[in-house]
């Protein structure tokens, strides 16, 4: 008689992948733009040259010195991180510093919304995350933390805000031009071993 064919089990391993930890409520918007790891990178940056690399590596800015519009971008993370740096502020604070600055400039530059509409959004979101009112607000900002931003942004972002406003609104023309200009080539100098002494007469 033929043998009966054993049947074996295949045990496949399976991979439990580890849930992602929840996030607070109130605390959607903290790392929605820089997450904690890019944040610390940033921060640990220390000359401006590295900084400058660091943010177009994380905004994912592939022609800074080629596109006008991408180069005020990076240059307003810029000037907001050393605010942050300046400010003291900590790893969560700065992370949400720059979401919110994301959404007020996402708001100036791609739609019609005037200074006092795009203010009163970064007032909404620097309540929202200034205020201990849980579950929707909560208090990431202290109040003095607050003063500095609107003293920064009044000084800075929003004394410019119209000009931001034509950067980015009205199409950009790029006119390259190439000229050949004839540059004279300068008289070499007689050495100085063929220098001759000159008195000259001091005036009394």
């Amino acid at each position: 008689m033929p043998k009966k064919e054993e049947v074996k089990e295949v045990v496949v391993p399976v991979v439990v992948e580890p849930e992602k930890p929840k996030i607070p409520p109130g605390h959607e918007l903290v790392f929605s733009v820089l997450s904690r790891e890019d944040t610390e990178a940033l921060l640990a940056a220390s000359s401006p040259t590295d900084q400058l690399a660091t943010l177009c590596q994380l905004l994912q800015v592939a022609h800074y010195g080629s596109n006008p519009r991408s180069r005020v971008w990076v240059d307003l993370c810029l000037y907001n991180l050393v605010f942050c740096r300046d400010a003291r502020l900590s790893v969560e604070q700065t992370a949400l510093f720059f979401a919110i600055m994301t959404q007020v400039f996402t708001c100036a530059t791609t739609t019609s919304a005037s200074l006092c509409d795009t203010f009163a959004l970064l007032q909404r979101l620097l309540t929202k995350h200034s205020v201990d009112l849980p579950p929707d607000h909560v208090a990431i900002f202290a109040v003095a933390d607050v003063e500095r931003i609107v003293t920064y942004l009044a000084g800075t972002f929003f004394q410019h805000y119209e000009a931001y406003q034509l950067a980015f609104h009205g199409p950009v023309d790029f006119v390259r031009t190439t000229r050949n200009v004839v540059v004279e080539t300068p008289l070499v100098a007689p050495p100085l071993a063929d220098a001759k002494e000159c008195l000259l007469p001091i005036d009394p």
